[in-house]
């Protein structure tokens, strides 16, 4: 059995854009030619591809598919590229990449600046907190991440990137009103924490270090998904929380926020995982997040 590239692509597109009609767009062809492809090729394999909600995903057997679409895409141009006869009917290649909101943040913008000096290929970055951007890998809706998962995924290579230090802070005012006897279970209960969304619990987790004892999350929470309104809500005094420190180190120095107590930070090792495919493009890619990544803290050999 072969399968369509037309209808792959297709598939591909549906689950990229979350629905039928912007899969056409992204196509340039109508929403019922997207339909007849994606139903084709369902009935070519004999297995439901993409669950018809809102956003479309792929089912896990689509998922399979869709990876093989982003793979084939990929090793097409890199292909016609090395060839020297890529034209201009030759679609734009775009690297799908899942990364964590404070790496992009940090450091990942210069491994995308140092990427497009080297290739006219794109990146279609995918925004996760860092402890679940390996389930896009292993979906096959991404072919590289920004992790923290140390093993790599099944086809997949991996590399160590070095750690984010995240500093525990807050406003000297809100560490005289909360901590000014000690950072302890009942201080960490009462006062006010900034948490991202429901996915991050490192604040949870330093807190329940600090505390040396299982502590359950009862302080007031603020929920803030932004990492530069959470430095902002941090320098308002709205709460404590864990910023990385590439983002607070000059407040820190200037005195505008204090650590917490004493090496009050956690190093998070982040790694980057990508498909292992013999492609110019994605080795280049490699090259540029790594080179980037040197400012990330290094452990001691």
């Amino acid at each position: 059995m072969r399968i369509d590239h037309a209808q792959l692509r297709a598939l591909a597109a549906v689950v990229r854009e979350g629905s039928f009609e912007r899969a056409a767009q992204s196509l340039n062809v109508t929403a019922s030619a997207i339909s007849q492809r994606v139903k084709a090729l369902e009935d070519r394999v004999g297995r439901l591809l993409v669950k018809r909600s809102s956003p479309a995903v792929a089912t896990e057997e689509g998922q399979v598919l869709v990876q093989l679409a982003e793979q084939t895409a990929l090793l097409e141009h890199d292909a016609l590229h090395r060839m020297g006869i890529a034209d201009e009917d030759l679609p734009q290649a775009s690297i799908p990449v899942a990364v964590n909101h404070d790496s992009l943040e940090t450091w990942f913008t210069e491994a995308a600046l140092r990427f497009a000096e080297q290739t006219g290929t794109t990146l279609d970055l995918r925004l996760e907190d860092q402890d679940h951007t390996v389930a896009l890998l292993r979906q096959g809706a991404v072919l590289g991440a920004v992790t923290t998962l140390d093993e790599p995924v099944q086809g997949c290579q991996i590399h160590p990137l070095g750690s984010i230090r995240y500093a525990a802070t807050c406003t000297p005012a809100f560490h005289e009103k909360y901590f000014a006897k000690g950072v302890n279970a009942q201080s960490l209960a009462q006062a006010p924490v900034l948490v991202f969304n429901r996915k991050d619990d490192m604040q949870a987790r330093f807190a329940r270090r600090l505390a040396g004892e299982e502590l359950p999350m009862t302080a007031p929470t603020w929920w803030i998904p932004s990492t530069r309104a959470f430095v902002q809500a941090n320098l308002g005094g709205l709460g404590w929380t864990m910023n990385p420190l590439p983002l607070v180190k000059r407040h820190l120095e200037a005195g505008r926020l204090v650590l917490m107590k004493q090496r009050a930070w956690e190093d998070v090792p982040l790694y980057w995982q990508h498909w292992k495919g013999d492609v110019k493009t994605m080795a280049l890619l490699t090259r540029a997040v790594l080179g980037a990544s040197n400012g990330l803290v290094r452990k001691k050999r």
